[in-house]
């Protein structure tokens, strides 16, 4: 694709072009350009400040009040404001998931994320005009008598209707997530405490609710509500237009040709199916709670002062809205699987598919927030191409991948829910670009959650106070006398140094090593000049999420006034004194005087990324690590490889000796590669647990295990791969028809293919790995026994 980064904006612009909004053109309002600059806003600065906002503007142009949004009622309108439940309900997900993401496995934004899926229906709606004439079709002959849709002055279905439905549908589709939430992180909780007793344990979570009924109903503000719904639309006589499941499946009956009983029944009794399955479908809350947020506005003002009704906005436009919002995932899980509807058809219904194929397309700047997706590389920018014959989406990640079968995936699945040559002739594609940086790969390691052994633990006020005497020699030798003994430091620099201390176990972790008491026979090992300067980086990391956890910014965010406020930027002057600080010596200005911190504005110049740094800066992370082994021996301590780690180059010896004579030694690899190694030995354990074996020290009670059976070993080989193919995938390596040389810049593999189109010799080389394991194990005073399964 040839398009420019997030085109996005284009497409954007040619919808608006071609947008007259009703209430500009006939009361003089100027709404339309109010929603245009909250968008364009956003498209430049994509954050939960500015999707607010977005959000905000939408639903004062369509907010549902007593009174018209005309000129002439607004000068004598005594309303000053009223309450936008809907508002309050998206403002109240985007803090559950911010406050929650920590606690939870898998989650990712869902606020951005609705604002971007929202802006890419606008982009396909104003591209496509296939789709376009089918949902005019759909508005003029789906509503029965429903003919108050926004319309031009010639009769035509104006843009204005779908901007309306399509807003309500998109922005609200996952307004019921923080249910899901709850859920997940109920499940966490569970899982967490009882795996800290024994991994022994298989605990089941669900929530349920003590009175659905409660929650599925809307409330009864106005008893002529319903009654004259009835006199207007007779064919909802047999309707409970107090229940949001039974309006949906009505909806859904009328679009899809589903039996309607049958729906209603499915519907009321999912929420048992979520309780019985252990699942939550956030779309049909969000569903609900639509319906009933403007079910209760609607008959709240359902009657204009001139008698007119409005009710039956709610019963078309927003319950076509709220139907897609619960065909966004049901659709897929439910009416798919359990109903064989085949794919979705846009003239069924055009919001329910649009909302389905945005949905899943949007992947770009969706913040991870859960914990096992801060760990994976995402989306961060997109280019699209939209035509009225095909739709292209290039995503582009940096350092990893989105993971195996990402494209294929993408494509496949929504080729079997929607018919997507229904409005794009020529079909769609979806692309990935990787963009890697390789300067500093440590930077982008996440170091595994090894806790503070206890034997460390007793001594970590020591360390602390060795590392800050380290330090303090270290800055008088640069001439700078003025820092304090230990004992005298504020708290929070204590804390500093206690935090630095705590974090010598995973540090190690990460180049595959683990402090042991000095007694112990296995051998010192001693820092490369690769691993100091990889644990240096990870400490420059640490430090900085100390510091701004702690409300420090760096010298550039402090010369920013989006971020800190006009009135609190630092001058142009200040920022030259900053950015000369971290120059080096012979680049210096000599007219200028560099300052590295600002005590009481809380700025520090160090708060950037590694490369950033001045060599005399990075010594200050390095030196520490230097004198890592030292501190540990003053306190009877030694830094030993992992057993693990061992077997590892063990298993690399092995490989290097039956099947590539040629491939480096084990210490020549590139320190990323050498970690992706000690990965793939970790989940070697884990999956020879499974499968009911334990790696234990020679020393441990346990038969030892000499051989696995053919089965085995095909099977391990099998997910070994599997495991090794995503893991390489992550570090964003490509296939390629030769071997490379991984201690270079470029990395791709033959092998990078799934297992059944592996070469025969590769798989005896992964078969090889299991068949020797036993052997392995016992050189590095490890052996494998059977435990019970």
């Amino acid at each position: 694709m040839t398009t420019e980064t997030n085109n996005l904006k284009k497409y954007v612009d040619d919808f608006f072009n071609n947008l007259t909004l009703y209430d500009d053109e006939h009361n003089d309002h100027h709404y339309k350009d109010l929603l245009k600059a909250s968008i364009d806003v956003f498209l430049d600065y994509e954050n939960d400040y500015n999707a607010y906002d977005v959000y905000e503007t939408f639903f004062m142009i369509y907010q549902i009040t007593p009174e018209d949004k005309s000129e002439e009622r607004k000068n004598t309108s005594e309303l000053v404001s009223e309450s936008n439940s809907l508002l309050k309900l998206a403002n109240i997900m985007k803090e559950y998931e911010e406050d929650t993401g920590n606690l939870i496995e898998k989650q990712r934004d869902h606020f951005i994320h609705s604002v971007n899926v929202f802006l890419l229906g606008l982009a396909i709606y104003s591209q496509n005009q296939t789709y376009r004439e089918i949902f005019a079709h759909y508005i003029k002959n789906n509503s029965n008598n429903y003919e108050k849709y926004y319309r031009l002055k010639d009769g035509v279905v104006s843009d204005e209707e779908f901007l309306y439905r399509w807003g309500i549908a998109a922005l609200f589709h996952d307004i019921g997530y923080p249910v899901e939430i709850i859920c997940n992180e109920l499940t966490k909780y569970i899982d967490d405490g009882i795996e800290s007793i024994s991994d022994k344990y298989v605990v089941n979570t669900a929530i349920d609710f003590k009175d659905f009924k409660e929650f599925n109903s809307i409330i009864k503000e106005d008893p002529n509500f319903t009654v004259a719904f009835r006199e207007d639309y007779p064919d909802a006589n047999f309707l409970d237009l107090y229940k949001p499941t039974d309006i949906m499946a009505h909806k859904i009956s009328i679009d899809l040709g589903i039996d309607v009983d049958k729906l209603s029944v499915k519907l009321d009794k999912f929420i048992d199916d979520m309780y019985e399955d252990n699942f939550i479908d956030h779309g049909y809350f969000s569903s609900i709670l639509v319906l009933n947020s403007y079910a209760a506005l609607m008959q709240k003002h359902y009657k204009e002062k001139d008698n007119t009704q409005k009710y039956d906005y709610f019963f078309y436009p927003i319950v076509d809205s709220a139907t897609a919002i619960l065909l966004h995932n049901f659709y897929r899980f439910v009416l798919h699987k359990k109903f064989n509807q085949s794919n979705l058809n846009p003239s069924q219904n055009p919001i329910a598919y649009l909302l389905i194929l945005s949905d899943e397309l949007q992947e770009w700047n969706r913040k991870p927030l859960g914990i096992q997706n801060r760990r994976k590389s995402y989306v961060y920018e997109m280019k699209i191409e939209i035509t009225n014959e095909k739709f292209d989406i290039d995503y582009i990640i940096k350092n990893g991948s989105v993971g195996l079968g990402f494209k294929e995936d993408k494509e496949k699945l929504l080729k079997e829910l929607l018919n997507i040559n229904a409005i794009f002739s020529r079909g769609f594609n979806v692309y990935i670009d990787v963009e890697l940086d390789l300067d500093s790969p440590m930077e982008k390691i996440i170091p595994s959650e090894t806790e503070t052994p206890n034997v460390l633990l007793r001594h970590i006020e020591k360390i602390a106070e060795q590392i800050h005497n380290n330090y303090k020699k270290q800055e008088e030798e640069n001439g700078n006398l003025d820092v304090m003994d230990y004992c005298d430091l504020e708290p929070m620099y204590k804390k500093s140094n206690v935090r630095q201390a705590k974090s010598y176990p995973y540090k190690l972790n990460v180049i595959g090593c683990e402090i042991v008491p000095e007694s112990s026979k296995r051998e010192l090992h001693e820092f490369s000049v690769s691993e100091i300067e990889d644990l240096a980086i990870l400490e420059h990391k640490d430090w900085c999420e100390e510091k701004r956890n702690s409300g420090w910014i760096s010298h550039h965010e402090a010369f920013n006034p989006d971020i800190v406020g006009k009135e609190n930027t630092i001058s142009q002057g200040v920022y030259n004194q900053f950015c000369e600080f971290n120059k080096e010596e012979e680049e210096r200005n000599k007219d200028i005087t560099p300052i590295d911190k600002d005590e009481k504005q809380r700025i520090n110049v160090d708060l950037v990324d590694w490369n950033e740094l001045s060599e005399k800066t990075k010594e200050k992370d390095r030196e520490p690590i230097r004198q890592m082994p030292n501190i540990l021996s003053s306190l009877g301590f030694k830094i030993v490889k992992t057993k693990i780690r061992l077997l590892t180059i063990e298993m690399h010896k092995t490989f290097k000796k039956y099947f590539d004579s040629g491939a480096p030694d084990f210490e020549d690899l590139r320190q990323e590669t050498k970690y992706s190694n000690y990965k793939q030995t970790a989940f070697l354990v884990k999956l020879l647990s499974e499968e009911g074996y334990k790696i234990v020290s020679v020393d441990e009670k346990g038969e030892a295990v000499i051989a696995f059976n053919d089965d085995e070993i095909e099977k391990f080989a099998r997910r070994e791969h599997e495991n090794w193919y995503e893991e390489k995938f992550k570090l964003g390596w490509t296939l390629c028809p030769d071997i490379i040389d991984v201690t270079k810049s470029k990395i791709c593999s033959p092998n990078l293919v799934p297992w059944p189109e592996l070469s025969w010799e590769r798989k005896e080389a992964n078969k090889n790995t299991f068949r020797k394991l036993p052997e392995l194990c016992n050189k590095v005073g490890l052996k494998i026994i059977k435990v019970k399964k």
